[in-house]
């Protein structure tokens, strides 16, 4: 029987008012949030025609190279707030195609069998359905198969940088609000870009991991042969010279007749290695607001990674989420499209980071906000600045939907004040916005009766 499609749309609302409940029962933001019931609620969605908007084939220069690619966007003239999807490791290409046949599937996804998944391509329109623009592209190795001569880190691993630079070109583009989904392998690489440029202004991490390469594909190799029942001296043996090459690599005693692995160098490995043990640190000095997302039942990046990196991980502005009963490829093990619960998510943490797009206060310097109690339960907020705000100043409360729910003009000589008042802000999450003539910030708080 065929499965009944999902309206992404009406999704969209009906959880993003489950998600703001779920807040306001005082359960902790930067844990494990448990969005069970997000789910039992997307199975009572109805199918109804997504809304409108275009998909763009696309191409940018790499390193000497075209990348294809597929741009979605809301129809209309924009300017859109705008992501880009950074695949996971393999020849993907723009949908992140994966057919589920062969050794292991049966084993691994015995209710996949047979399907073919797309999640790039479904995320992607889930994310144009809710007014954003989205870029995903098929990576080099699969375009140049046998054309990739000489492989350098930069070339095969960054092509996200040139994506950055070919969607600023667009005039459909907001470059004041560029966001960098991180799949899989990529979440180790986005905020090392991110971290070298300063036009990146959000992250967000889906199964990324914290281990390193070396160990997370190791792992893979044995815990599937013992899963699968397949041979697990022959996978611990191939496991052990993996990890034995890249020991060599890290140690730097690797010479010019050390042989590849995988079809790349030691001495781009070395590059790679150099960036990908260094994850949580990039993320630290990206220091953007980043949502990490850990999948319940992903059997390549496992759940326990999401607590690695919120353990290591210390940036102000880091949610880490874990959704349960999904995969790695980000749907549930019974159905090839994507969880709606994931986009919904998503889409709802985007709105709690809106980036300073509106014209008063682009090239305007931001300070350090800080805000105690934070969540509060009163009327009143404690607000401390890094530097004093001379001359009238605005301040402006938006709900999640970017809604202005409080304003207020006032003076503030002194960098420590209070903001009374709030009664009327009703439970749930907002984004608070302090802004003069020269000078703006903005924090997110956190409101509980």
């Amino acid at each position: 029987m065929k499965r009944p499609s999902l309206n992404i749309r009406k999704m969209h609302n009906f959880n993003l008012v489950l998600i703001q409940m779920i807040t306001a029962m005082k359960l902790p933001l930067c844990t494990e949030i448990n969005l069970l019931l997000l789910a039992t609620v997307a199975m009572l969605s109805y199918s109804l025609e997504m809304g409108a908007q275009v998909a763009e084939e696309v191409s940018f220069e790499h390193e000497g190279l075209t990348v294809f690619g597929t741009f979605n966007k809301p129809d209309g003239e924009g300017p859109f707030e705008t992501l880009i999807i950074g695949p996971g490791s393999g020849a993907n290409d723009r949908d992140g195609t994966l057919a589920l046949v062969g050794p292991n599937i049966e084993c691994l996804y015995p209710n996949l069998e047979g399907d073919i998944l797309r999640p790039y391509k479904q995320l992607a329109e889930a994310l144009a359905d809710s007014g954003y623009a989205v870029l995903r592209y098929d990576k080099l190795e699969y375009t140049y198969t046998n054309e990739l001569e000489p492989i350098t880190f930069k070339k095969l691993w960054l092509p996200v940088n040139s994506a950055i630079d070919y969607v600023k070109q667009r005039v459909d583009v907001d470059t004041n609000s560029i966001t960098l989904i991180g799949h899989s392998e990529s979440g180790y690489l986005i905020p090392y870009i991110s971290n070298n440029r300063n036009d990146v202004h959000r992250m967000i991490s889906i199964a990324g991991p914290r281990a390193p390469f070396d160990t997370l594909l190791t792992n893979q190799i044995v815990d599937f042969a013992v899963t699968c029942d397949g041979d697990v001296a022959l996978a611990t043996a191939q496991a052990n010279e993996i990890l034995d090459y890249y020991d060599l690599v890290r140690s730097g005693d690797f010479t010019s007749s050390t042989p590849p692995l995988f079809g790349v160098s030691p001495a781009v490995w070395s590059d790679y290695l150099e960036v990908i043990d260094s994850t949580a640190i990039n993320y630290n000095l990206a220091s953007l607001p980043t949502l990490f997302l850990g999948l319940g039942l992903d059997v390549n990046v496992p759940p326990v990674e999401l607590e690695r990196l919120e353990n290591d991980v210390s940036i102000p502005d880091a949610d880490f989420w874990s959704i349960p009963d999904l995969n790695h490829y980000m749907t549930p093990m019974d159905d090839p499209d994507i969880s709606t619960v994931l986009t919904d998510t998503i889409v709802y943490w985007l709105r709690l980071f809106p980036t300073l797009t509106s014209v008063e206060n682009i090239g305007k310097k931001e300070i350090n906000l800080k805000v105690y109690p934070n969540p509060f339960e009163g009327n009143s907020l404690n607000l401390t600045m890094d530097k004093s705000l001379s001359g009238l100043c605005t301040i402006r409360i938006l709900d999640v939907a970017g809604r202005e729910v409080y304003t207020k003009k006032k003076y503030f000589p002194d960098p420590r004040f209070q903001l009374h008042h709030l009664e009327k802000l009703k439970s749930g999450i907002y984004t608070l916005e302090l802004s003069n003539e020269k000078l703006s910030a903005r924090t997110k708080i956190v409101k509980r009766q």
